[in-house]
């Protein structure tokens, strides 16, 4: 006698289902792209890098092309207004220009009257070791003056006009991506035209001519803005 197939579903005497356990026909293969999902987001991220605050040194030519600079130790030489701009060229090399102006008299047509007036224009380049903006730096540049100085140290006065050639060498400290506190010193020589007087208001002269001429020019305390 034949056995009668049984539907799925159905159940023994005691109540207990007679329909095997089976496997699911969804071949394994068809999970893996499923599970390899899950698992990627189950899995933790990976930790941000965090960029340094300076940039590497390639590239940064790209980076930081203009900066515009104020001298403080200018200011603080009664009152010589100033500005400065630089460009970079090369990782390691900027052009700069800038001016200088004082047009101030102290205590005028008083006993001790002084003064350092000028108009300075200045143009020129830097070289830095590291990169652009940033570390040591040596310079140069050529330079105008027309001047009219005395009774800072001795009653004397000189005014003329002088040509010659800076050099000059500083660090630049870096304080963010935009500022830096730039350090320097220059000194300067050439040839002036010159006219000299007794005192600042006498207008007695004791000479005049050409001459050679070698003298510290600029301290640098410098805000250099960085675009």
């Amino acid at each position: 006698m034949k056995c009668r197939a049984r539907q799925p579903g159905g159940k023994d005497r005691t109540g207990h289902s007679l329909t095997p356990a089976v496997l699911s026909r969804t071949p394994v293969r068809a999970l893996l792209p499923l599970l390899l999902c899950l698992l990627g987001f189950a899995t933790p991220a990976p930790a941000q890098v965090q960029l340094p605050d300076h940039y590497p040194a390639e590239g940064l030519e790209n980076r930081a092309r203009i900066a515009l600079s104020q001298n403080v130790a200018d200011y603080l030489m009664l009152g010589t207004l100033n500005a400065e701009l630089q460009y970079s060229v090369h990782r390691s090399w900027t052009l700069q220009a800038g001016t200088r102006y004082n047009n101030w008299t102290w205590l005028h047509r008083q006993e001790g009257q002084f003064e350092s007036r000028r108009q300075t224009y200045y143009a020129g380049a830097r070289w830095w070791p590291w990169y652009t903006y940033s570390g040591w730096w040596a310079g140069a540049r050529v330079q105008y003056e027309e001047y009219n100085r005395g009774g800072i140290v001795s009653p004397e006065t000189e005014e003329g006009d002088a040509f010659g050639l800076g050099l000059g060498a500083g660090y630049a400290v870096h304080i963010n991506h935009w500022l830096n506190a730039d350090f320097g010193l220059y000194g300067w020589g050439g040839m002036t035209r010159y006219v000299s007087y007794a005192c600042p208001y006498c207008g007695k002269r004791t000479g005049a001519g050409t001459k050679p001429f070698l003298l510290p020019d600029e301290v640098r305390i410098a805000l250099q803005f960085i675009f």
